[in-house]
């Protein structure tokens, strides 16, 4: 089965994997896309400023490394094994997708820019066949464009390192002075997911813009008339089957052995 590696959000200040809303997210997902979900616990701020959990992230990668190279060495060694679920009869690590939402969209962005720098070479035997990003936390210092509320503002400072803004470059991946985006083009899939009535609507779509700059296979789900991470809050709702159909759809195609063959049944059911 695929395996994805998830990423909570909770403005990097709050949350965790056993909290039922992302439980709910996990099994719903693994249940439609028949794929196995790895989610991250990551040091949240105010204790651990950023980049823990970016660090955090990038760590988790290389366990999921690590437990790929043992599906491979598990029958000469036995007293290393994997861990069991994921074992070579269940987890497929070539059919790896790395996915978040709200802060942890931009965790699992700032780790695959991270791992596509150093070389997805490096990785073997993982290959990762995907980013989702959903509902991006992006903010800036320019109020107009996020209309982030006082609290949250609040909330985020809590978690910037000392001394920087809303723009730090991995909370602002479109600020001018942030680094290219041009790493993600070593990705073959990016699914790009927003809420029609987020605060970030302007700042996501810009984003998009300038993945698909990079990444020739860059798909974008807009959810009409609904607001950030509603698929958290209301996860009974048709616009939920929705973004969950089209989560499911994305890792099963992007998942198989020809890219382009994917590619096109991307373009055809959109």
């Amino acid at each position: 089965m695929p395996v994805v590696l998830y990423t909570h959000g909770g403005a990097y200040t709050i949350g965790q994997p056993n909290w039922r809303c992302f439980l709910g997210f996990c099994s719903t997902l693994s249940r439609l896309a028949n794929c196995i979900c790895v989610s991250l616990a990551y040091r949240l701020a105010p204790a651990h400023r950023l980049p823990a959990a970016f660090e955090d992230g990038a760590l988790d990668l290389r366990w999921l490394l690590s437990q790929a190279r043992l599906q491979h060495h598990d029958h000469q060694s036995p007293s290393f094994t994997c861990d069991p679920w994921l074992s070579p009869n269940l987890a497929d690590f070539s059919r790896l997708f790395l996915a978040g939402d709200c802060a942890g969209a931009n965790i699992m962005l700032k780790v695959a820019m991270d791992a596509a720098d150093s070389g997805l070479e490096n990785l073997t035997p993982v290959r990762i066949r995907g980013l989702l990003l959903i509902h991006p936390g992006f903010h800036c210092e320019e109020r107009k464009m996020t209309h982030l509320e006082e609290r949250n503002r609040k909330r985020y400072h809590l978690a910037l390192p000392i001394g920087e803004t809303l723009d730090y470059p991995p909370v602002n991946p479109i600020h001018p002075s942030a680094p290219s985006l041009s790493p993600l083009s070593a990705y073959p899939h990016i699914l790009i997911m927003v809420a029609e009535t987020d605060p970030r609507y302007d700042m996501t779509m810009r984003f998009f813009e300038m993945v698909r700059g990079y990444c020739l296979h860059t798909d974008l789900f807009i959810s009409p008339g609904k607001g950030h991470l509603f698929h958290l809050k209301e996860p009974s709702c048709s616009e939920c089957n929705d973004l969950y159909d089209q989560l499911a759809n994305f890792i099963k195609v992007c998942g198989t052995a020809n890219g382009e063959i994917a590619s096109a049944q991307l373009q055809k059911q959109t």
